[in-house]
């Protein structure tokens, strides 16, 4: 899970709008477009993503999970 501190709540944002980007599914090697923090919708990994650095990773050889399933739980504005 995404971890900040009380004093840092200030400076997130919601929104009611534009939220399929944040419902929609990527798969490792898929292109995004949006930076942010990514969380694996299966095993909850996270990850941190940059636009400008895309395709989307795998997860590590080590893992139980094999096929990320990655979805934007927050997004960087740049």
């Amino acid at each position: 899970m995404a971890l900040t501190i009380q004093d840092k709540l200030e400076f997130l944002k919601t929104t009611k709008k534009d939220t399929e980007r944040f419902t929609e599914s990527f798969s490792a090697g898929d292109t995004f477009y949006f930076s942010g923090i990514y969380r694996c919708t299966k095993c909850e990994r996270e990850i941190a993503a940059n636009k400008d650095d895309s395709p989307l990773p795998p997860h590590y050889r080590n893992s139980d999970c094999k096929s990320p399933n990655w979805q934007l739980l927050l997004e960087a504005q740049n």
